[in-house]
């Protein structure tokens, strides 16, 4: 059993804690591992065995090197990255963002197939300096990533508000209520002359809404923030096409500290980058619903080692286009502005689906704080993360 992460303090310059945030983390916490019991109860597919609370379906795990530039500019010479040349070992699982084991193109409500949100985590294995928290006894340096360069949700709040409402679902998977004010916006006003089934369904909607504790408080800044969310996963996770998790890019999305003074958001992008062609003709068997994993294997059958460059891009605690409080949001020009700082190789060939690197893969646990502390992780989304994962971990009684 590890300790639990220091008190952030180097974090402050950058952070603006809302007061009821504390209080709004607990019942998060409390909730995604009720979540993760009903999930085991009654998803057939987890066999009654206790997952992640995300990333639940795993395409695989490799082995990896992760090597510091040997040209790193000085100025990027900080914590993990402060000895150009140095090699670690690590370990990579890419995975799918959803809580359950599902299609990799989940159906949506009429029944098409579509993309959606992926995960790639690293654990740099013992690295040197000052740590927030160990990894089951050892000193590793996890960085978790998703494939657009923000997150569907902007902060605390909005997370607590979805989980209140997955709670409903009997798999603790269904989010569509969460969305139930813009389709009343999308209503509009009533108006006298309005027709019937219009009036009727505005009716039908402000009923279930008004059943939903979540929404007993709900405010402007929730339904901003709830349009936010949707655009997000509409206009950027959606038509996100990955044939191959191997041959994407993934984003950090939140904030991360990179020293005294200093933020950084990272990336991780191939050496030789591949274009993901849509899908010529989806049905509701082709691609499989597996067709992730079986990319990710076949890919470590081939003859080519797999490269990634590992990039960050940073920002002074004077900026005024940080947004740390909200994931949702982006720095400008982030998606071309990085900087290569280490470089991943994935040495083919591997066995990622055997029952030993399976089992191994299960029991690792990925956490933004198993993180030196010169890059504390920054911004509400990532101090829920804090709680929600270490908690997460001990339930399903993997390592932490």
């Amino acid at each position: 059993m590890t300790s639990s992460p220091k008190c952030p303090v180097l974090g402050a310059p950058f952070e603006t804690i809302p007061v009821d945030e504390v209080d709004n983390i607990d019942e998060t916490v409390a909730l995604g591992i009720s979540l993760q019991d009903k999930r085991a109860q009654n998803d057939k597919s987890q066999g009654g065995k206790l997952l992640r609370g995300v990333h639940a379906k795993s395409h695989g795990c490799v082995k990896a090197e992760f090597t510091i530039r040997k040209d790193i500019k000085e100025q990027y010479q900080v914590g993990l990255f402060a000895h150009p040349g140095r090699v670690h070992e690590a370990w990579i699982r890419f995975s799918n963002a959803a809580v359950l084991r599902e299609d990799d193109l989940k159906a949506d409500d009429k029944g098409v197939r579509q993309n959606g949100s992926r995960g790639m985590a690293i654990k740099v294995v013992n690295v040197d300096g000052e740590m927030l928290s160990d990894d089951d006894g050892h000193c590793n340096q996890d960085f978790l990533m998703v494939n657009t360069p923000m997150f569907a949700f902007a902060n605390v709040r909005d997370y607590l508000r979805l989980d209140r409402i997955l709670a409903l679902d009997e798999l603790g998977a269904d989010p569509g209520p969460y969305f139930l004010p813009l389709k009343l916006a999308a209503l509009g006003d009533p108006q006298d002359d309005e027709p019937t089934a219009k009036s009727q369904e505005r009716s039908r909607l402000k009923a279930i809404m008004e059943a939903i504790p979540a929404f007993n408080e709900f405010t402007p800044a929730d339904f901003g923030g709830t349009k936010t969310s949707f655009d997000v996963i509409t206009t950027k996770i959606n038509p996100k096409i990955v044939r191959n998790p191997m041959q994407v890019q993934y984003f950090g999305a939140a904030p991360f500290l990179f020293g005294p003074g200093q933020a950084m958001k990272f990336s991780a992008a191939p050496c030789v980058v591949t274009e993901q062609m849509p899908f010529e003709e989806i049905t509701d068997d082709n691609p499989s619903k597996d067709y992730l994993r079986e990319a990710l294997g076949e890919t470590m059958n081939c003859s080519e080692d797999v490269c990634f460059d590992f990039m960050i891009q940073t920002r002074s605690a004077e900026a005024d286009d940080l947004n740390i409080e909200d994931a949702t949001t982006t720095w400008p020009d982030e998606e071309n502005s990085y900087v290569k700082v280490a470089q991943i190789t994935i040495k083919v060939p591997q066995t990622p689906h055997c029952d030993d690197e399976l089992a191994h893969c299960e029991k690792l646990a990925f956490n933004p704080w198993h993180s030196l502390a010169a890059h504390q992780p920054l911004g509400g989304i990532n101090r829920l993360r804090r709680k929600v994962y270490f908690e997460s971990a001990d339930h399903r009684g993997g390592c932490r």
